[in-house]
């Protein structure tokens, strides 16, 4: 996951988190939730039981991190080699996520 996460700026700030994945198997699906520690916000994704544990537990955590930086709890700012804040990325996945999520509880 380490060569992942260093091509996408939020995979690599939710590696610094403390995160915990649950799998659960419902005959061909699985459910997997990802739970943050420190703010105990959790989101569950259904996939199919014989895909990757990597892609399924990536997808948990790409929804983990938009629920996230919609309720404010992740800033997201890429800085290149020259130091300088990449704007556009930060956008881009601002954009795609709706502003208007519930507070607390499990999102599905």
């Amino acid at each position: 996951m380490a060569h992942q996460a260093q091509s996408d700026p939020l995979l690599r700030h939710m590696a610094a988190r403390e995160i915990y994945i649950e799998r659960q198997i419902l005959g061909t699906y699985a459910q997997v939730r990802a739970i943050d520690a420190q703010t105990g916000l959790e989101v569950s994704v259904t996939t199919p039981s014989n895909a990757a544990q990597f892609d399924q537990n990536r997808l948990a955590l790409r929804k983990l991190g938009q629920s996230l930086i919609a309720q404010g709890h992740l800033v997201l700012a890429d800085y290149g080699d020259n130091g300088a804040a990449s704007s556009e990325k930060v956008g881009e996945l601002s954009k795609s996520t709706p502003k208007s999520l519930p507070k607390g509880g499990i999102y599905t």
